[in-house]
């Protein structure tokens, strides 16, 4: 949810958005403290897209991919692919980084597909027709073809 929200300030500046992003933040933040290990990529994740809302672009960009590296290693492949995801479009819309974006999102698609979220993968595909190209006869890695 926090980063839905993050996404939800960064594309209309509502600041009620931002206070809701916060609050989920704050709430990660509380379970690290507890002790929790499986919320640390979290930690990190929503410092990333706060840091992008800020403008703190490097910042978020260092952010993005150590949440990344984590959730990977820690076996979080969706979280992995849609950390991937959103630096992608970051570095697409906001860096204007054609070469790092297109490096991202095709990481995010490999991560997805990994997960097994085919329909996130075609989703995806579609969303950013310049990066994947022509996918109409290309063939998902699912059981049902």
């Amino acid at each position: 949810k926090g980063v839905s929200c993050f996404a939800a300030a960064r594309q209309t500046g509502k600041r009620k958005y931002v206070k809701l992003a916060k609050m989920y933040h704050s709430k990660i933040k509380k379970w690290l403290e507890m002790g929790n290990p499986n919320v640390k990529h979290y930690d990190t994740f929503l410092d990333a897209e706060a840091l992008a809302l800020k403008g703190n672009r490097v910042s978020a960009i260092k952010h993005y991919e150590v949440t990344i590296v984590t959730a990977a290693r820690c076996g979080y492949q969706q979280d992995a692919a849609l950390a991937s995801e959103r630096l992608g479009e970051y570095q697409l819309s906001v860096m204007n980084n054609y070469e790092e974006g297109a490096f991202r999102l095709h990481e995010a698609e490999k991560y997805w597909q990994s997960w097994g979220a085919f329909a996130k993968v075609q989703q995806l595909v579609a969303k950013f027709p310049s990066v994947f190209g022509d996918h109409s006869s290309w063939q998902f890695n699912s059981p049902t073809g």
